[in-house]
């Protein structure tokens, strides 16, 4: 019955209404700054060249995926992986987002010490979102018939899945770092001018506030299972 509860209604509302409003605005600044031609008259796909480039990161390859605002770096690879929209089209969002992915790769280039710790801790993040969940329950089950063993059992899958909340809080400052590398390298490579420096930060701020959004998220998640496990504790 506990999925059905008043309580976790209301968490699956407040955490679909936070994360749907975040993407629906990310997605909102990315199309309109999409239509508006940068001045340079760069592809995204260029872009990343040439800032790569200049940073001495030559061996970092770029590739072209599927999806909308799917883009990423990948650390393993040593990839830049672009959307279609992003590194075909010479747009303001293009621009922005080519150079936010640039800076995790010169991130990773440098050793920046919280990106290591975000690719540390993603493992067991992953495992936690995913088993957390089950081990609270099994422990509040056993709770449920009075077997005391079960509450340590629920305190250890509240744990695991604090995890997540753990990814996402070293997560943000990675990101941040990444989107004020953007800008200074935009600035430094001369790509944009003052009168796109504006656009390109409203982008990179909506991106951003998707990373606060899970934050906020995985925090409203994490208390939710905390009140269960301490109400019944008794």
């Amino acid at each position: 019955m506990l999925f059905f509860s008043p309580g976790y209604l209301l968490l699956f509302l407040v955490t679909a209404v936070i994360l749907g409003a975040a993407s629906a605005h990310v997605r909102s600044t990315y199309r309109r700054w999409s239509g508006v031609r940068n001045q340079s008259g760069l592809t995204g796909h260029q872009v990343a060249r040439q800032i790569l480039d200049s940073q001495g990161l030559q061996h970092v390859g770029i590739q072209v995926i599927e999806g909308e605002i799917t883009d990423n770096y990948d650390p393993t690879a040593k990839v830049l992986n672009l959307s279609q929209g992003v590194a075909y089209n010479a747009s303001v969002a293009s621009e922005g987002i080519v150079a936010h992915e640039v800076g995790h790769a010169v991130q990773d280039a440098r050793s920046y010490l919280p990106m290591r710790a975000r690719t540390a801790v993603l493992p067991a993040a992953n495992f936690g979102s995913q088993a957390g969940p089950m081990i609270i329950f099994l422990g509040l089950i056993l709770l449920g018939f009075r077997i005391v063993i079960g509450f340590d059992i629920a305190i250890v899958g509240l744990l695991l899945f604090a995890l997540i909340l753990v990814f996402h809080v070293v997560t943000f400052p990675v990101e941040f770092d990444a989107s004020r590398r953007a800008l200074k390298l935009l600035r430094e490579t001369g790509i944009v001018t003052g009168e796109e420096i504006e656009g390109t930060r409203k982008v990179l701020t909506a991106a951003a506030l998707t990373y606060l959004a899970a934050i906020a998220v995985s925090a409203l998640q994490v208390g939710f299972w905390a009140l269960q496990v301490f109400g019944r504790r008794d």
